[in-house]
């Protein structure tokens, strides 16, 4: 058996043939006429049908006397398999027994020998023929059925009407979005199915397009909010054969929108109550400042003029009153410059820029010392760090972990205060580490609260304000501030800013 493929119009050819001369000779002529097709060939019947299964043929050619397995038991045995095949019988005069059996089994063609080329190839070309168009429409057929699964099982809506925009069919889709079922609508006007109907009808019933929002009511009775699209859809003269509607369900998205307007809404009016009470905080600072401020100095100066002027008269008990009342006064003085400043940095307006931490930290480190004369402090500070930010609100920040880190560590006979950086899932996190009282774990959480204390008046003196400060800091700049400590092991807080972008 010899096979002949040639590339082109995607059909194959099998002949059938007992007479090489012949075979050779009818194959030669097929390739050349047939050039598209592939061909292959056999000897007689028997050997066909051990090529038909692994071949497939489209269509055959074939002899009718031949050994093993005649041309007719052969077309039988292919003809169960598919009876849609179709086979040429190449006859001579004498098989007339052979031919009337052919017949029976419903040969599409004959073509009687000696073969006549012209007729065997038109015998072929019309088969051929024949093929392309079950081709073409199988093709077709199936793009229909793909087309009706598309449209029935689409996430839209779809509605097709006649040409006068009376329905005619409706996918699952609409029925579950609407409630009405198939038979409610079939046969009703298209425009009946839109609020503002009439209004669609008129602007696409001369063959327009009609798009936009069209709102209802769902099976349930709740909002339904449609995208809706309807078209007319041409035949091949280009008149009006149908339109289509096309409807997408918008409703969770404009009831998400609406929910965000109102949203909006609520934040502008937050926005607007959150100004008035910026003013009122600015005039509760001046208060502070101003009004609060003065009678406490005013108590402090008659404390030291009383003293002054009658300290010797006074007994012990008096004098310590006094002292007392002078002290307290300035702690509370001390404690409104501390609330002041915290409502500063938490109102205050940003100007980012890069900021030279480093350079930053050993000035405010200087400051430490210079500020505690009688201590070992000892400070190791990172160089070349760099950030983006705000350098004055930066600085607090710095100034109150370095002020935390030398008080904490008072009671060792060096404090030892580190300032420096990490990479930590791609993000870079810098740290002030010292060797101080510690914390418990436990209490972590109320670290960065304002006048929340973890250690006595007497252990460590304070207002508990700093650490809330810095937190409010950092996270005006988009970054995070936490911390880690063991109790009389020291601790370490670390915090991280946003970039440029940030």
């Amino acid at each position: 058996m010899a096979v002949t493929a040639a590339p082109g119009i995607g059909f194959k050819l099998l002949y059938v043939e007992d007479d090489e001369i012949t075979r050779q000779t009818v194959l030669t002529l097929l390739s050349r006429r047939f050039p598209g097709l592939a061909i292959a060939s056999a000897p007689n019947g028997g050997d066909a049908m051990a090529l038909y299964g692994t071949f497939a043929p489209d269509l055959v050619v074939t002899d009718i006397k031949m050994p093993v397995m005649s041309g007719i038991d052969m077309a039988r045995c292919m003809l169960e398999q598919k009876p849609s095949l179709p086979i040429i019988v190449t006859s001579a005069h004498s098989d007339m027994q052979y031919l009337m059996e052919s017949i029976e089994l419903g040969i599409a063609r004959y073509v009687l020998k000696p073969i006549d080329s012209a007729k065997l190839f038109a015998s072929i070309e019309a088969c051929l023929g024949t093929l392309s168009l079950e081709r073409e429409l199988q093709a077709q057929q199936a793009f229909v059925r793909k087309l009706s699964r598309a449209v029935q099982q689409s996430p839209s809506s779809i509605v097709i009407t006649d040409p006068e925009g009376v329905v005619e069919y409706v996918n699952p889709k609409f029925t579950e979005l609407t409630g009405r079922e198939e038979a409610e609508v079939l046969g009703r006007p298209l425009a009946a199915l839109f609020p503002g109907g009439d209004g669609i009808w008129a602007q696409v019933s001369p063959g327009n397009t009609w798009q936009g929002e069209v709102a209802g009511t769902g099976k349930d009775g709740a909002p339904l909010y449609q995208f809706s699209s309807v078209s007319p859809v041409l035949d091949e003269a280009g008149a009006i054969a149908n339109f289509v509607a096309v409807q997408e369900d918008i409703t969770e998205r404009v009831l998400n929108e609406r929910e965000i307007e109102q949203l909006n809404r609520n934040l502008s009016a937050r926005a607007e109550e959150l100004e008035i009470a910026n003013r009122d905080l600015e005039g509760f600072s001046y208060t502070v400042s101003h009004d609060l401020r003065t009678p406490l100095t005013n108590i402090n100066g008659y404390c030291q003029v009383i003293l002054e002027i009658y300290g010797e008269t006074l007994d012990p008990g008096c004098k310590d009153f006094i002292n007392t009342i002078f002290n307290e006064t300035i702690n509370m003085n001390q404690l409104i410059r501390t609330l002041l400043e915290f409502s500063r940095v938490t109102r205050a307006e940003m100007v980012k820029s890069p900021v030279d931490l480093s350079g930053m930290a050993t000035l405010i480190a200087a400051g430490q010392q210079l500020a505690l004369p009688g201590r070992k402090l000892s400070f190791t500070i990172e160089p070349d760090m760099s950030a983006y930010g705000d350098p004055d609100l930066l600085k607090v920040v710095l100034e109150n972990l370095f002020s935390n880190a030398c008080k904490y560590s008072s009671k060792k006979e060096q404090s030892l205060v580190e300032f420096g950086s990490i990479e930590r899932d791609g993000e870079t996190v810098y740290l002030v580490r010292d060797n101080g009282a510690g914390f418990d774990m436990a209490q972590a959480d109320k670290l960065f609260s304002p006048f929340q204390r973890l250690h006595t008046e007497r252990e460590f003196s304070g207002f508990g304000v700093g650490l809330a400060t810095v937190q409010r800091i950092i996270q005006r700049h988009g970054g995070r501030v936490w911390a880690e400590g063991e109790v009389d092991r020291g601790a370490c807080f670390y915090f991280t800013l946003s970039g440029p972008q940030g």
